[in-house]
């Protein structure tokens, strides 16, 4: 059976590595010239190692510890022995990915209707042979409403290799951010505010020779139920980004472990992912920040609950290792 993959970033190339030598003959479809190119700070959390192969080369460190500031004063400083997840050369983890699969650049794809009902996809003028073909092609297949705009500096600034920064601010729905890179540092912010507001913010972080400024728009949305009912998509185009944090690699590869075990396994997509805890830690996440745009909660005390809790539970809730009774712990009842 052949499955035609729209998109060649982490879910759409973790999906055809996971149908690799299935019945399932996967090839994707990549509309740039190489992979890897959309800005973001390459932080992978731990969780997926035993899926794919995270080769050393592509490991620029291990993330260590990380430190929390509230409206640019140090609240946590934690560091331990346990390796949290890794720094990567995102490029070059997707490219050895690709390496291995049948991968097809230059190949943008274009979605019609025939008559108005019947779908059909083009890739380059000409029609896709497929028995299916699922979406993986990130922000760009997002409704602008479902996205923030975020921003990033890459420096020459040195840090700490094993430890990441996270800024929150009692007058912004979002975060600032400083993780290590292999030429120095990332610098970045994003949240609710138009990109004047970030700029301003961010000037009081950025260190260092600027070598490059970028800028992406990122899913702050949850998972969108219409498309998941489609059983089309994965990634960050069906919406698998951790609100919160913007952590997007992780949850876009294990959104693709369940898309590609439901078609191994005959099983509903749909039921698999509703069961699953990443539908449930993003979903949670997501009404979070809903309650705080519908002003539930104040952007301050969000700030405030994040950065000055039981560190431990802070963390497990940004990396979406929660139950219930966690998010209970943070937040009361007042959000659930």
């Amino acid at each position: 059976m052949k499955v035609a993959i729209v998109g060649a970033g982490p879910a759409g190339l973790s999906l055809a590595w996971f149908l690799k030598g299935t019945k399932y003959n996967a090839t994707v479809y990549e509309a740039l010239d190489d992979v890897g190119k959309k800005p973001c700070a390459w932080g992978l959390m731990s969780g997926v190692e035993s899926l794919l192969p995270i080769t050393k080369d592509s490991i620029i460190s291990e993330i260590k510890g990380f430190r929390i500031y509230l409206n640019d004063k140090l609240i946590h400083d934690i560091r331990g022995k346990q390796t949290l997840g890794y720094i990567i050369n995102k490029p070059l983890f997707l490219k050895h990915l690709a390496e291995r699969l049948n991968v097809k650049f230059n190949s943008k794809v274009i979605r019609k209707r025939e008559g108005g009902k019947e779908e059909y996809y083009l890739v380059n003028g000409e029609k896709i042979n497929a028995d299916k073909v699922v979406i993986s092609n990130g922000h760009y297949e997002l409704p602008k409403d479902h996205t923030v705009p975020a921003i990033q500096y890459i420096t020459d600034y040195k840090i700490d290799p094993e430890i990441v920064e996270f800024y929150f601010y009692s007058d912004l729905l979002g975060y600032a951010w400083i993780f290590p890179d292999d030429k120095g540092s990332k610098i970045g912010i994003g949240g609710y505010a138009d990109v004047s507001f970030l700029k301003e913010r961010l000037s009081k972080l950025v260190k260092g020779k600027v070598f490059t400024f970028h800028g992406a728009r990122v899913s702050d949305y949850g998972i969108d139920e219409l498309r998941l009912n489609e059983k089309t998509y994965v990634g960050e185009a069906l919406g698998t980004v951790y609100p919160l944090t913007g952590e997007g690699i992780r949850p876009s590869i294990l959104s693709s472990k369940i898309y590609a075990d439901s078609l191994l396994e005959d099983k509903d997509f749909v039921k698999e992912f509703k069961a699953s805890k990443l539908y449930f830690t993003i979903q949670a996440q997501a009404k979070i920040i809903d309650s705080v745009k519908k002003k539930i909660i104040s952007i301050g005390l969000l700030s405030k609950l994040i950065t000055k809790s039981d560190p431990d539970l802070v963390y497990r809730i940004a990396i979406g290792d929660f139950g219930m009774s966690d998010l209970i712990k943070l937040f009361g009842r007042s959000l659930l």
